[in-house]
């Protein structure tokens, strides 16, 4: 018995015995998402959507070897299995009057849990932090910082210096030009 959609084969072992053995095994290969594995098709559709998520589910099927409700399906499994996570309208700052962007590191005096958790949290609260991440080597923190000018940069760090005592020292990182900029993960 075969399930189409990649998702089920059932293939009987041993013919010639009374009472048929089945061997159950799965189509799903590659990274696990939630309780189901991302096939081929999946991954097809993933690349497709992080280059355009406005395609409908009848342009996506024309791309891939799916109807387009098979492709509404996959595509409600792989949001409730957390594969996407959220689907944005992506902003250009520019556009907007962010034209300067700035790398931030940071390194904090100590690293007890709950000054990095109150740190972490004023983080999430800034609105000129696009990202930041907690790293490994000779800083602490990296920040990607999105301003209109250096005047409101220096307001953010007059804030960031004051209202978080666990910070040591910063050095800024000025971009002057954007040679890639994305969000498109690769999917193997």
């Amino acid at each position: 018995l075969f399930l189409h959609g990649g998702m089920l084969s059932m293939v009987r072992s041993d013919f010639a015995q009374e009472a048929p053995i089945w061997r159950v095994k799965s189509a799903y290969y590659g990274p696990k998402a939630g309780n189901r594995r991302v096939d081929q098709l999946d991954k097809q559709l993933l690349d497709i959507v992080q280059e355009n998520a406005e395609l409908t589910s009848e342009a996506l099927s024309a791309l891939v070897p799916l109807s387009p409700s098979a492709v509404q399906r996959r595509l409600a499994r792989l949001k409730k299995d957390g594969v996407i996570s959220r689907t944005v309208a992506l902003v250009d700052p520019k556009a907007v009057g962010r034209v300067l962007t700035i790398l931030v590191e940071i390194e904090i005096q100590t690293e007890h849990r709950q000054g990095l958790d109150q740190f972490q949290r004023w983080l999430q609260g800034a609105d000129e932090v696009q990202s930041g991440w907690y790293v490994t080597g000779s800083s602490d923190y990296v920040l990607l910082v999105s301003v209109k000018d250096l005047e409101e940069y220096n307001q953010f760090i007059e804030r960031l210096m004051t209202e978080n005592p666990i910070v040591r020292r910063y050095t800024s990182l000025v971009v002057l030009r954007t040679v890639k900029s994305g969000f498109k993960i690769k999917v193997d």
